[in-house]
């Protein structure tokens, strides 16, 4: 007995939308049209709250949009993010009573938010945290092998662990493997 499998342009999968050519611009046009409700609460209810409850309600209604799968959605391309991005420093405008031309990094900083692309580095680093202290399902384990004493002389890096990419892809760049190494070697940067 055969069956058809109808192909789908869109689906949606333990709430999130993953188009058929995974650019993520369904999923993003969700979030937006999600954020956009929650930016006319923010706008109605601001005069009558203080910026404590105002938080409150952003991490209520706002955050947890943005950060719910944003390990996979979040390598979208920036021309698929920018409206995101817009509406985003646009909530942050309405929170704090600034007008439209203000710098946005300032509001950011003074309300303790992050940025959406910080949102995906902090995703990424917890992951890749998870990862070196084997706290995640074992089917991660083949995405990295760790190498132990890549050195063969002492020198001060000598005894850390290093990760590689076992698998590399035509779109590799956008990966986890891939953008979870070059978080990495950010972090022991600084």
């Amino acid at each position: 007995m055969c069956y058809r499998v109808k192909q789908h342009v869109c689906v949606k999968y333990l709430g999130v939308l993953i188009d058929s050519n995974l650019n993520w611009s369904s999923h993003v046009q969700l979030v937006r049209s999600k954020l956009s409700r929650a930016s006319h609460l923010l706008f109605k209810i601001r005069k009558f709250v203080s910026i404590v409850v105002l938080k409150m309600l952003y991490y209520s209604f706002v955050y947890c949009h943005l950060q719910y799968c944003i390990m996979s959605w979040g390598t979208a391309n920036n021309s698929i993010l920018q409206p995101l991005n817009v509406l985003h420093n646009n909530i942050l405008r309405i929170m704090t009573f600034s007008i439209y031309s203000c710098y946005v990094t300032a509001l950011y900083k003074n309300l303790s938010v992050l940025k959406l692309n910080g949102k995906y580095r902090l995703e990424l680093a917890k992951f890749m945290h998870k990862l070196h202290h084997g706290a995640l399902p074992k089917i991660f384990d083949n995405f990295f092998k760790i190498i132990y004493n890549s050195y063969s002389y002492k020198t001060r890096f000598a005894d850390n662990q290093n990760y590689f990419m076992q698998r590399v892809c035509a779109n590799s760049k956008k990966s986890i493997s891939y953008r979870g190494l070059r978080s990495g070697k950010k972090a022991k940067r600084v």
